[in-house]
């Protein structure tokens, strides 16, 4: 008997499922299939149930299994389809086929799809694709034609009656961001992906095809009293939007009887679509096109638009679809405007209940007496906030504190309770999730070890399984979960929440953590800088607690670093502040031929200690000799261990007394992977002996070096800590794009 495929559904996926064959007795079959799959009966079992040969239970079977809904789109058949959708043909053959392949042969994409190879290449000819290529099709076949290489889809509009319109513009603008395309597994996910929810808009004409195109406008459309053609009017394009994209090249394909939006610029290039194009195909054509040339402005714009998509399936099925893209900028704005609102709870908007929240969480317990005296508000404001905080179960009462005269005071303190947060650390070497409650406490702490090949996909499946893990296990902890943090390598584009060439990981550059990460979360996410993140929770569980202005040196695969000061988190313009490497290289004179910095092998501390190490004479009985090798011989007495992390320290020390006389500040904590408790004391003996001999204040500012109480783990807890900090830290303005 064949081994059962063995599927397991979400609520999601199983609801997906049903509309998808809802109403329709074709496709009744392949649902009974892919459930029968999922409970585990055999192929032979459901074959014979469902009055249909084992063959075609393994085939929709294993469709399901690789492309999901979009495999059960297309169904092996004999001969010629009645009609075959072009655009459908070409943005699966963008696409791509699933590895080992790199692309799609004519045969086995004929396959795929359920045409004949003769069909396919006719298909192929026409839209001049290379054959056995996945490259970008020179034009779309259209009257006149229409260059494909750089397009940008900013609107889409259907209505049921096979009425529909796309808008285009050609995105080759001046001074557009050089980026390379979205991977294969991407676009094979967003093809899948968008095209289920895509074919869900418009009804299909009953032969599994695709959607209704209507032959030719003349054909249907609507005619008046002389039998003349009667144009439908569309939708009205928003005032800023047309005046956007007047400066624009703009075209306008159009299926059945529409003249497009209402409002489009002038001198819109319009393209009657052909019999052969479906338009939901098209819009998916149109994402794996721009998939190619600027995956990171397209992803925000197909997320908005599969997101349209999925309202309109719940609306009446008489209302139009209607989605025009998102002006980017002014989401932007909105962000820099509203920067980390979100995690605002009604109950602390304002000012001084953040304030009184500050205090107690610094000074772990006050009274209300000690609060007023603390933060200057008068006892009737302390008393009315107070009940307020304890009412919203933020504080709680401790036993009364005899006095020697008067009336007993009663301490507040927070509730560990009151609130969680999960943090994420993304390095070159493991990702760490943590919980952490309102007090800091860390109730759950997962590992996942990865290298610089790891593939994003699968780090970010784990990240997603894990959260809800966690969150599951907390129990009523869970529930009070404000948002996610995540600390990664830099440089980042804050705003946009995007890896931008992370060093020592090649794999997550572009990579748009946060987007991503809030989508399959369904949660709010801030995104910092590893240093930048770590500097918070120093700040807010750490040895920075009660200080207004610190520099904190993060160590780990690489070295930053991250500033607090006069009360708050610096993170500069772009969210990129504390480069670290630079600074030491031009206080150590390392400079270029042209005057720029020269890489500092030092800034990498954990690689460096291990090769001078090595160099000195330290070996491994495997031939490998690791960080953790090098520390525990340190820790043990080994001169050349000890000798190796000196080295690379009084390198490091370097940049400190650069970051001293910048931010004069006369605190520095000191952390990070690459300072575990063994070695620490090596590390900021020499750091501590560079910023009070050097810099040019230090008769006037002695600096305190000291050593990170979250260390290792400073990053992940921070990155929880950034969540919180942006949730109850009084502060008057507020900043830039961190959240979405």
């Amino acid at each position: 008997m064949p081994k059962p495929t063995k599927m397991s559904f979400t609520d999601e996926e199983l609801a997906e499922l049903r509309a998808w064959a809802a109403g329709r007795e074709d496709r009744a079959t392949r649902l009974a299939i892919v459930q029968h799959a999922a409970d585990e009966v055999s192929v032979s079992d459901s074959a014979r149930e469902l009055g249909v040969s084992r063959p075609t239970v393994t085939v929709w079977r294993q469709r399901y299994a690789t492309h999901g809904l979009a495999g059960l789109e297309h169904r092996p058949r004999s001969g010629r389809p009645v009609r075959i959708d072009e655009s459908d043909v070409i943005a699966a053959t963008l696409a791509g086929p699933s590895p080992p392949q790199h692309a799609w042969s004519a045969r086995a994409l004929a396959d795929h799809l359920g045409l004949s190879h003769t069909a396919l290449g006719r298909v192929w000819q026409r839209w001049q694709i290379r054959h056995g290529a996945a490259d970008v099709p020179a034009v779309l076949p259209l009257d006149p034609p229409l260059n494909c290489r750089r397009l940008e889809l900013l609107a889409a509009w259907a209505r049921t009656d096979g009425a529909a319109f796309v808008v285009i513009a050609e995105a080759d603008r001046p001074g557009a961001p050089r980026t390379r395309p979205a991977t294969a597994e991407e676009r094979r996910m967003r093809y899948a992906g968008l095209s289920a929810v895509m074919r869900r808009v418009q009804p299909e004409d009953g032969t599994g095809q695709g959607p209704r195109t209507p032959r030719s406008l003349s054909d249907q459309a609507p005619r008046g009293a002389d039998g003349t053609p009667r144009t439908a009017s569309g939708p009205l394009l928003p005032a800023r939007l047309a005046a956007r994209w007047a400066g624009r090249r703009l075209h306008l394909i159009t299926w059945g009887a529409t003249g497009g939006p209402t409002g489009l610029p002038a001198g819109t290039v319009r393209h009657p679509a052909t019999a052969s194009m479906g338009w939901a195909a098209t819009v998916c054509l149109m994402a794996q096109l721009e998939l190619g040339h600027q995956p990171q402005l397209a992803r925000v714009a197909l997320d908005s638009l599969a997101d349209a998509a999925r309202e309109q399936a719940r609306r009446p099925s008489d209302q139009p679809f209607w989605w025009v893209r998102g002006d980017l900028e002014d989401a932007n704005a909105v962000r820099r405007r509203n920067g980390h609102r979100a995690f605002d709870q009604p109950a602390l908007g304002s000012f001084n209940e953040k304030l009184v929240i500050e205090c107690v969480r610094v000074a772990g317990s006050l009274s209300r007496i000690d609060i007023a005296e603390r933060t200057g508000l008068t006892p009737q404001a302390i008393s009315r906030i107070t009940r307020n905080l304890i009412t919203t179960g933020i504080l709680v009462e401790e036993k009364r504190r005899p006095t020697a005269t008067g009336k007993p005071r009663v301490p507040l303190r927070l509730r560990p309770d009151a609130a969680c947060a999960v943090g994420i650390h993304l390095d070159p070497e493991m990702i760490t999730l943590v919980l952490l409650d309102l007090c800091g406490g860390t109730r759950t702490r997962h590992v996942l070890p990865v290298t610089a090949r790891s593939d994003p996909k699968s780090c970010l499946d784990w990240i997603e399984r894990t959260t809800a893990r966690t969150v599951d296990a907390a129990g009523p902890l869970g529930q009070k979960l404000l948002g996610v943090g995540v600390a990664a390598p830099g440089p980042l584009d804050v705003r946009e929440g995007i890896l931008i060439d992370p060093p020592l990981w090649a794999e997550w550059s572009d990579v748009p953590v946060r987007a991503e990460l809030s989508r399959i979360l369904k949660l709010p996410v801030i995104l910092e800088k590893d240093a930048t993140a770590a500097t918070i929770g120093e700040q807010w569980l750490g040895a920075g607690e009660s200080s207004t202005d610190f520099v904190y040196l993060y160590l780990g695969a690489g070295a930053g670093s991250g500033a607090f000061l006069n009360g708050d988190i610096f993170r500069g313009a772009s969210g990129n502040a504390g480069e670290f490497g630079e600074l030491t290289a031009y206080s150590l004179g390392l400079v270029t031929s042209d005057g720029g910095p020269q890489m500092v092998p030092e800034c990498a501390p954990m690689s460096a200690v291990v090769a001078r190490a090595t160099a000195a004479g330290m070996n491994a009985p495997d031939g490998g000799v690791t960080y953790d090798a090098v520390c525990s011989a340190a820790a043990d007495g080994d001169q050349r261990a000890v000798g190796a992390i000196q080295d690379v320290a009084r390198v490091v020390a370097r940049g400190a007394v650069a970051m001293t006389d910048l931010y004069d500040t006369d605190l520095m904590i000191v952390g990070g992977p690459a300072v575990p408790p063994g070695v620490a004391e090596l590390y900021l003996t020499e750091i501590s002996t560079a910023v009070n001999r050097f810099p040019v204040a230090r008769r006037v500012r002695p600096v305190r070096v000291t050593y990170s109480i979250l260390s290792g783990s400073a990053a992940a807890v921070g990155a929880a800590a950034s969540v919180f900090n942006s949730a109850f830290a009084p502060r008057l303005r507020t900043h830039s794009g961190t959240t979405t």
